[in-house]
This record gives C-alpha cells, sequence and structure tokens, in this order.
C-alpha cells in the first residue's frame, strides 16, 4: 500500500492545547501539519471531540432543507401534516442522523442545543406555532424528537449492534473493554450506550444482546411446499363483530384436511413491550395435545413473541421420535405481521428466530409433508387460539434472564425511554394540563389554517388573542404599551370583554362560544382533555374568529 501524504491530515486529542501546537510529522516525503479539525468521512472531529465545527456544518446544511419544508406548506395546495412530519422526520432531520452512532453521543451539551435549534425551526414549519412557543409544546406538538433525545437512542443501538457481533470482532471487543478516558469530559457511544442499557434494566441485570445473523439463506434456496394465508375473508376484519370474524375463521379452517397435525401459537408481551412469552398448542390428528411455553426476553414485542412461539412448537414438533409425516401440518397464528414477515421467504430474513423458522420449515417440507399459515382473527372466541393466548401470558411469567434481545427491541425500548424521560421532564402549564405526559398526534381532517389554530391554542400561543398581542408589544394601548399581566385592560377578550382572550379562556371559558361547546362536546364545561380532540379545538377557534369577524364588520 501506497500512503498520499498530500492527502494526509493529522489531528491531535488532547485536553491540553500544548498537545497539538506545533504538531509536524512527515509523510511519503510530504510534511503533514495538524490542524485544529479533521474531517474523516463526511465527519469533522475538534481536539476535544466535542464535534462543535461538525455541528455548525449541520446547521448549514439542515437550514436549507428546512426552507424546502416551508415551500411544501400552502395553505390551498401544501402538504398535509401527516405528510409534512414525513418529510421533517426522514429530510430535515435526515442530515443529522448521518454518522451519527459516532459523533452525536460524545457532542457536547452547548452543541446539541444548536442542533436542537433547527430542529425546533422545522418543528414551526410543521405546526406554524409562533417563535415564542415553549420548546417542549412545540416539539411535541410537531411529533419531532429532539437532539439529546437521538443522542440517546443513537448510543443504544450502536452499543447493541457492536455486541451482536461474533466473539472476537474488533469492534465488540472494544463495546465490552472499559478502558481509561483520556477526555474526561467526553462520553462517547460505549459510555451513554451502556448509561442507557441501565435505564432499560432497572434491576441491574445485563441485557444479553442477540448476535445477529451473519450468513443468510442463498436466494436461490427454494422455500419448499409452504403456503401463507393472511385473510380470512372481508368479515375478519376488526371492525366487524366477534361473532362474524369467528365465524369466518370457522369457515376458512373447515377447508383444511380434518386429519392434519395442528400447531396453535400466540405471543403475549406486557404493554407490548415488556416479559415476552410464547405459548403453542400441537394437536395431532388422533386428538393428542402437547403444550409447548418459551420466555420471549424482557424486552419484547408481541410479533417477536410469537415467532418465539412458532420456533419452540417446530422444534418440539420435528424432535418428536416416530412423528407421522404423511399428514399435513396447518399452523395457526393471531400475528399477521409475524406471518408477513415469514411469508417474504427463507432469503428475507435477518433475524436468527425467523431464521431458524425456516430452517425448520423447509426440514419438514422436504420429508414431502406440505404446510400451510393460516392467519386467523384474535379474542374472537376460537377454542384452540385462546388455549395459546393462555399459554402465552403464562410463558411470560418466566425467567426472562438468559433470553437474548435482539437490536431492534433495544432501539425501540431505548426511543420509548428518552420519551419517557422527556415528557416527565415537561413543566407544568397549559399543555401537560391537555396531554399529561401523552405525545399528541397529527391534526387530520382540517385545513391548514385551521390546523395552525389547534396546534397553537394547544401549545398556549394564539396570534389571534389580543392578551398574546399586547404581551408582545402589538397592541399597545395608551394606558399600557406593552405588559404580560393578564389583568391589563388592553388584554381583555374583545368578545365578551370579561377577562383575557387566553387559549384557557376562548377554549373554555368565553360565554360566546358556549353553543358550540354544547354541540361538540355535549357540555358548555368541557374538561381540558377534551382538549385533545382536534375538532373540538378547530370549532371553537372558528367559533371565535367569527364573532370577531362580527364585530370588525360595520353595522
Amino acid at each position: 500500500m501506497r500512503v498520499a501524504g498530500e492527502k494526509t491530515q493529522a489531528l491531535v486529542l488532547s485536553q491540553w492545547a500544548r498537545d497539538a501546537s506545533r504538531l509536524s510529522i512527515r509523510v511519503a516525503g510530504a510534511e503533514v501539519t495538524g490542524g485544529t479539525t479533521l474531517r474523516l468521512l463526511g465527519v469533522s472531529f475538534d481536539r476535544l471531540l466535542h464535534f462543535g465545527a461538525h455541528c455548525n456544518e449541520l446547521r448549514k446544511k439542515m437550514r436549507p432543507r428546512t426552507a424546502h419544508l416551508r415551500r411544501m406548506t400552502g395553505r390551498s395546495w401544501g402538504l398535509t401534516e401527516r405528510q409534512l412530519r414525513t418529510v421533517a422526520n426522514g429530510y430535515v432531520r435526515g442530515a443529522l442522523e448521518y454518522a451519527a452512532g459516532a459523533w452525536l453521543p460524545a457532542a457536547s451539551e452547548s452543541h446539541l442545543t444548536l442542533i436542537d435549534r433547527e430542529l425546533r425551526a422545522a418543528a414551526r414549519v410543521v405546526t406554524g406555532c409562533l417563535a415564542s412557543t415553549p420548546s417542549h409544546a412545540l416539539m411535541a406538538e410537531a411529533g419531532l424528537p429532539t437532539a439529546h433525545m437521538c443522542r440517546d437512542i443513537r448510543a443504544a443501538r450502536q452499543l447493541a449492534l457492536a455486541a451482536s457481533l461474533p466473539a472476537g470482532d474488533p469492534l465488540r471487543t472494544l463495546a465490552d473493554s472499559s478502558p481509561p478516558r483520556r477526555l474526561a469530559a467526553t462520553l462517547g457511544w460505549r459510555d451513554r450506550g451502556r448509561e442507557m442499557f441501565a435505564r432499560l434494566s432497572p434491576g441491574g441485570e445485563p441485557l444479553i444482546i442477540e448476535e445477529r445473523l451473519h450468513v443468510s439463506a442463498p436466494p436461490w434456496q427454494d422455500g419448499g411446499e409452504v403456503s401463507f394465508h393472511l385473510d380470512v375473508g372481508p368479515d375478519g376484519s376488526r371492525d366487524r363483530p366477534p361473532e362474524l370474524r369467528r365465524r369466518a375463521a370457522e369457515e376458512r379452517l373447515e377447508s383444511f384436511p380434518a386429519d392434519a397435525t395442528w400447531i396453535w401459537s400466540d405471543g403475549s408481551a406486557e404493554e407490548g413491550v415488556h416479559r415476552g412469552g410464547g405459548g403453542a398448542l400441537i394437536v395431532t390428528h388422533d386428538g393428542a395435545t402437547r403444550e409447548v411455553r418459551v420466555a420471549a426476553g424482557r424486552l419484547c414485542s408481541s410479533t417477536r413473541a410469537e415467532l418465539f412461539a412458532l420456533r419452540a412448537a417446530l422444534e418440539d414438533l420435528t424432535s418428536t421420535p416416530d412423528r407421522d409425516t404423511a399428514r399435513p401440518i396447518i399452523i395457526c397464528l393471531d400475528s399477521k405481521a409475524a406471518l408477513a414477515l415469514l411469508k417474504n421467504g427463507p432469503t428475507a430474513q435477518r433475524t436468527p428466530v425467523a431464521a431458524d423458522i425456516w430452517k425448520a420449515l423447509q426440514g419438514i417440507s422436504a420429508t414431502g409433508q406440505p404446510i400451510q399459515l393460516q392467519w386467523v382473527p384474535a379474542h374472537c372466541g376460537l377454542p384452540l387460539n385462546e388455549r395459546a393466548d393462555g399459554l402465552a401470558k403464562e410463558a411470560s411469567a418466566l425467567p426472562q434472564e438468559d433470553t437474548p434481545i435482539d437490536v431492534t427491541t433495544v432501539t425501540r425500548a431505548a426511543a420509548r425511554s428518552a420519551s419517557a424521560r422527556w415528557r416527565e421532564a415537561w413543566p407544568d402549564g397549559w399543555h401537560r394540563e391537555i396531554w399529561g405526559s401523552r405525545l399528541p398526534g397529527p391534526v387530520e381532517g382540517e385545513d391548514r389554517c385551521s390546523a395552525i389554530d389547534v396546534h397553537q391554542l394547544r401549545a398556549g400561543h394564539w396570534s389571534c388573542s389580543e392578551q398574546y398581542l399586547h404581551r408582545i408589544g402589538r397592541r399597545p394601548s395608551p394606558g399600557c404599551e406593552q405588559c404580560g399581566s393578564v389583568r391589563c385592560p388592553a388584554a381583555l377578550c374583545r368578545v365578551c370583554r370579561e377577562e383575557a382572550d387566553t387559549p384557557r379562556h376562548v377554549l373554555l371559558r368565553c360565554p360566546a362560544l358556549a353553543g358550540r361547546r354544547l354541540a361538540r362536546v355535549g357540555t358548555i364545561h368541557p374538561t381540558v382533555t377534551e382538549l385533545q380532540d382536534d375538532g373540538v379545538v378547530a370549532a371553537l377557534a372558528a367559533g371565535f374568529r367569527a364573532q370577531l369577524s362580527r364585530l370588525a364588520t360595520p353595522p
């Protein structure tokens, strides 16, 4: 290998500036002078690894993207709010995500604040909120995570990815080691990832990360005689009554051979994210049954628990001596996501549990047994499915400490943890009264103007409010140029003149809107939590504007 000295860069990592002064080395006959930053694969490193220069470059990259987003917000032709959120998360925030696992966990607090400033600019475009809107309400209404949340999530994901590598891999060795830190004030992905792992495991037990699937099935490999059925007809949809769903499932199941071997599997997870368990019921042609229970991990989704149950059932079936290989096998699951994942075929699987299931299916199919996997609706009264569900709930109580957790599950758990910590830190106020610790979704079914009113009213800063305009100096009066008091006469509601037209007054107390409240909510005194309904807030905002329009129209 020939080293190009003219392309070589040098940087000293040290807390002492004198270590980096007058650095000069010779590489391949060229003199290389140490600089203040070093650029590697699009990331700018500095002497203290605070990544200030890189964050400044990111800000320059995010600003034009935010401007592009702003051009998509036409009131008559622009994108819907759900689409604006998608563009903001993928296009604007995408600039932040490049190589974030390497630099974001180590970035200093002051530089993360600069990134948050650009994210708030994108959030104002999505929601139409004012510049003075509290940051927590603004980011919540826009559905955008903060830079600090992204940092914790990326650190946990990077550590999980490193831990999923085989033993002896250099990156895994680095993740498992604990060398002394030369830069005492800088934390990297390893230390921040361990902090996140500790939050995800309050009991102190270490998280065992599942080793990733390093060798997938070759693309020419045939799936064998395995077929998938992901519906039972139109009556099987969730909006149909349980009786119709059960009848549709029974009619579909009657079309299968009666003398087949049946596997009914199900997965369970507390709140869909904790203590996973898989249960399966194996019914042979002569009516004999076997029960299977398996722990799926302390952090687990119901889909992953279902895959654990199916793998355990197939292992139990194939390990049975003298099993009947002349009869077909019917597998019934109530997780459409798990079936859709497996239906992609053996070459598309990216997790060991799914790959193991396909190996078992191919092994059974090689003996000449046809296999059919059928989705059945859950909780509609199918007896065998209910028994499998009970087994899964029993399995969730099994010891979970030794069950490995995959990288995707750890990343999602870290995202939930970071979001929960952020929401718990919200200050008390109007927005928290409405939402508590929940996150609002996008405003649906309203035009852009109405959606902006909804966001501004729930965030507490409304551009139509006299009190707000007086506070920022846009509505001075002879007696008061500008103040923030809600008792100031210049801040009185122009419709009722009873008190300041704060969002609380407009939505809950203004007597001129009593009829609108009664029509929308059924009472003239709605609760604060009823303002979570976008339509209610939009209707009251439209009613208030109509009252102002009447006042402005001469008789």
